[in-house]
């Protein structure tokens, strides 16, 4: 009998490629948004659909990245100490102010 395991299969980091920061779709930010996609959009519903699906979809897409703003994708590091405790968080503010303060 052969057998073989393998290992699990690691995905690559993406490096140097950006996504959009659709978090940042509220408020004022919409607004513009929607302004800036209905004035430059190219609304012409002749030809055909899929050419006017991605003509769509680019500009849609370029406003967004100037309006809401890119972010880069796989630091590698990890985000936010939410899996922090109190006592952890409280001990980093402490040595943070200590910083600022110059002791």
């Amino acid at each position: 009998m052969d057998l073989e395991i393998r290992g699990a299969v690691r995905r690559k980091r993406k490096v140097g490629e950006y996504k959009v920061r659709w978090w940042n779709l509220k408020g004022e930010n919409g607004v513009k948004l929607a302004e800036k996609i209905k004035s430059e959009g190219k609304w012409k519903l002749d030809g055909d659909s899929s050419r006017i699906w991605e003509d769509m979809a680019d500009c849609i897409r370029r406003s967004a990245r100037e309006i809401l703003g890119v972010s880069r994708v796989g630091s590698g590091r990890m985000q936010g100490a939410w899996w922090w405790s109190e006592e952890v968080k409280g001990k980093v503010k402490a040595k943070q102010v200590q910083g600022v303060n110059g002791e």
